[in-house]
């Protein structure tokens, strides 16, 4: 048990036993269109999102986790006026549990004799979210309360003008016990820019104004109706909106009372009287909560770990493959990045082939014929211009997704099904991979290196190659590896030829990168616009960063004893007690011929922070350069940790020592991250030593030192491989009880033709 909480047996909850946690630690609930989150006290973000991109936030945004679903409690007799979490009042609780489960959160607190149990989770359709509360007397005596439950709605979202509170009203429905709030803002009359609050008990008293409600002087910490015991039954009408509902209750001795409230996102009041109909009996609630948790335990799938970490077999088996899954449906939430969706495919293929196939040919329908894909597609807002400016990655990542599901599948068919382009025409999965090599190819500058345009992997680097000339160093070993990649397949599919330019290729451009993009002990990141190198020893600011380095093995032109030599030279510099920094010294004055980079502020985002994408890039270059113990330290630096965030869900990255602030090490982006589907590629394929090739699997670990087995259970082409790693005298593996030579073992598309098969390989002591 850790100081702030702890995992069930199962794996399935994680226990939070303290409010005071670093910071507020996040749950997600999520369908296809509707994305909410709850903190410590239930306190998060909210949104609708179509495939559109257009976006409705009903209360809080995704940057500002600290607005309301509050619950005031009133002691009628009293006056006194506590919260159900510790924030808005910061109430002092006799006991305390907060449950974290596969798409649900349960908080139960208990303060002044009264209990609180608030749950709260997102149906699989609906867009919106169920409440359901209950208060229970565990005193002696009656007690007199009036309960409030308060959320800040909000309403927003893009293509919102300046003052757009005009268009906000709202007001109670007297017949359908419920709230009604209006966003009727010219720009979004024909879009889901209305909301609902509905209860299943009578609301005694309402209000919508926010500004009624919380008085003219008074926060959320104390609101003045909550203070005075009675809402004031408002309306608003071109203001900041509220819903708060009022009910009074007197419990006896040991007796207690459930409400359930539905909120959601809605069209028009039709839509919102089907939606509280849907949800209109606590035996039709407890049924969806019941499907939900199903549907989520269920796409857990077969892979299990059994190492000697049980919290990390935890991770692994269940919490990091629901972050997979967030990341698969919601990419990075208000837009779907196009490397991040095809790296997120990559990981997925892991754990569901078919919806990272899903995923490539989604990423596949938003390239261009001519092979250039976009920096994101159904973007949320227009101020994400990024979207279709030139970040020359992009089609970098088409084959990294489409190698990982033919590894994990054996199936060259899927290169033969047809996706449409974004402009015109279509192509099948292989033309799609083939243009966007064309394009990469074709997109080089005056050294034969590829050029970077707006940036590459890292978005703040937008003024390298903005003129058009500046050079990438890490975009060069991008192209090596998908020259790499895309050979490979060739092969596979018989296409000598193109096997053969593909070597050509890759070879003209292993010269161009040793020649143009070696500084002497280590790799530049690239060269810009002006000719000035960047990532250079010569420079008193980001003289190193660590892409590169990790690309050099990862894109096979250097050896991995030159990739040693690299990463002993840096991690002196680069390593903390969180992971490796993106980039070191981290800039501290603004450069133009660099950009946002440098304007960042030191140790945070890439500037000098522990970036943990990029030291997942890092722990993938040291595992396939045999550094095991080195990939392994890495990977647990860069795994959750309560004292870092949220111990069940991987973190985007860790403020670097740099920083001008007390708390350092600490997470600043929870579960939003590429990372996560590069643990799982790290723990599976290389930690674990599941190596999958089209025509069968290599069982080839790199256990740390520190452990003498581990064991897993791999679901793999219709056969469960059942490995177990264990350390001896005499290495080898065997199948089914029988040695085989090496250790590798061939399997087909269709798979070995049996459930099981039971593996194990024994590794030096």
């Amino acid at each position: 048990m850790g100081k702030y909480g702890f995992f069930s047996d199962d794996g399935l909850e994680y226990v939070v036993t303290t409010p005071h946690t670093p910071r507020d630690w996040f749950n997600f609930f999520w369908n296809p269109t509707y994305l909410a989150c709850a903190g410590n006290s239930m306190n998060g973000a909210s949104l609708y999102q179509n495939e559109a991109g257009v976006v409705t936030n009903l209360f809080g945004k995704q940057d500002m986790r600290e607005d309301p679903r509050w619950i005031y409690i009133r002691d009628n007799d009293t006056g006194e006026v506590w919260s159900a979490g510790y924030l808005p009042c910061h109430t002092e609780f006799d006991d305390f549990e907060q449950r974290h489960g596969l798409g649900y959160t349960i908080l139960r607190t208990l303060a002044n004799g009264i209990r609180v149990t608030f749950r709260l989770f997102v149906p699989r359709k609906w867009m919106g979210e169920i409440w359901t509360i209950s208060i229970d007397n565990e005193t002696r005596k009656k007690r007199d309360l009036s309960i409030f439950t308060v959320s800040n709605i909000m309403l927003d979202g893009v293509n919102m003008p300046y003052g757009y509170v005009g268009g906000l009203s709202a007001e109670y429905l007297p017949k359908d016990n419920m709230l009604f709030f209006r966003n009727m803002t010219y720009t979004v009359v024909d879009e889901k820019y209305r909301a609902f609050m509905a209860c299943d008990r009578k609301i005694n008293r309402w209000d919508v104004s926010k500004d009624h409600f919380l008085g003219r002087t008074r926060n959320y910490a104390c609101p003045q109706k909550v203070l005075e015991g009675k809402l004031g039954n408002s309306v608003a009408s071109a203001e900041y909106l509220v819903g708060a509902c009022q009910h009074n209750m007197k419990l006896d001795a040991g007796a207690g009372r459930t409400m359930n409230f539905v909120l959601g996102i809605v069209l028009d009041e039709a839509e919102a009287r089907k939606f509280v109909r849907a949800f209109d009996t606590p035996k039709k609630i407890e049924a969806e909560l019941a499907a939900v948790r199903k549907q989520n335990v269920d796409r857990l799938g077969g892979l299990k770990l059994a190492t000697p970490d049980e919290d990390f077999n935890r991770l692994f088996s269940v919490w990091l493959k629901q972050e997979l899954y967030l990341m698969a449906d919601w990419a990075r939430f208000y837009f779907k990045g196009y490397r991040d969706t095809c790296q997120d495919s990559a990981g997925m293929s892991i754990v569901n082939t078919d919806l990272a196939l899903a995923m490539l040919k989604k990423a596949l329908r938003n390239q261009r014929s001519d092979g250039f894909c976009p920096r994101a597609f159904r973007v949320a807002s227009m101020d994400i211009a990024a979207a279709d400016k030139h970040y020359a990655d992009s089609p970098s990542w088409i084959s990294h997704a489409t190698d990982a599901l033919l590894r994990e599948t054996g199936d060259l068919s899927i290169l033969d099904q047809v996706v449409p382009y974004s402009d015109k025409g279509e192509g099948t999965v292989w033309e799609h991979n083939l243009r966007a090599m064309e394009f990469l190819w074709n997109d080089r500058g005056d050294l034969g290196l590829s050029k970077v345009h707006y940036g590459d992997w890292n978005d703040l680097m937008d003024k390298v190659g903005v003129k058009g000339k500046g050079q990438g160093v890490w975009m060069s070993f991008a192209l090596a590896r998908v020259l790499k990649l895309v050979g490979a397949i060739a092969e596979a599919r018989g296409e000598k030829q193109l096997a053969a330019t593909c070597a050509e290729r890759y070879e003209t451009l292993k010269k161009a990168i040793l020649k143009h993009g070696w500084d002497g002990k280590w790799f530049l990141y690239s060269i810009n616009d002006d000719g000035m190198p960047i990532g250079t020893s010569k420079a008193k600011e980001g003289r190193m960063f660590i892409n590169p380095q990790s690309w050099s093995v990862l894109s096979g032109v250097v050896s991995p004893e030159e990739y040693t030599r690299i990463a002993q030279t840096l991690e002196p510099h680069v390593d903390t007690p969180v992971g490796p920094v993106h980039n070191w010294p981290p800039f501290t004055k603004y450069q133009h011929g660099i950009g946002q980079l440098t304007g960042t502020p030191p140790g945070f985002f890439t500037n000098g922070n522990v970036y943990c994408h990029a030291a997942g890039f890092k722990v993938a270059a040291d595992f396939e350069a045999g550094r095991a113990d080195k990939a392994f330290d890495t990977f647990m630096r860069i795994l959750p940790a309560e004292e870092k965030g949220e111990p069940y869900a991987q973190v985007n990255g860790y403020v670097g020592p740099t920083a001008m602030r007390m708390k350092r090490h600490v997470s600043d982006d929870p579960w939003r991250t590429g990372t996560v589907a590069w643990n799982f590629l790290n723990c599976v394929d290389r930690l674990l030593g599941f190596r999958r090739q089209i025509d069968g699997v290599r069982i080839r670990p790199l256990l740390p030192s520190k452990w003498k087995q581990a064991a897993y259970q791999r679901p793999f082409r219709g056969t469960v491989f059942d490995v177990e790693i264990k350390r001896g005298t005499t290495p080898g593996v065997t199948v089914d009880g029988q040695p085989i030579e090496g250790d590798f073992i061939p399997v087909g598309p269709a798979g070995l033709g049996k459930k099981t098969v039971k593996v194990v390989c024994t590794i030096e002591k």
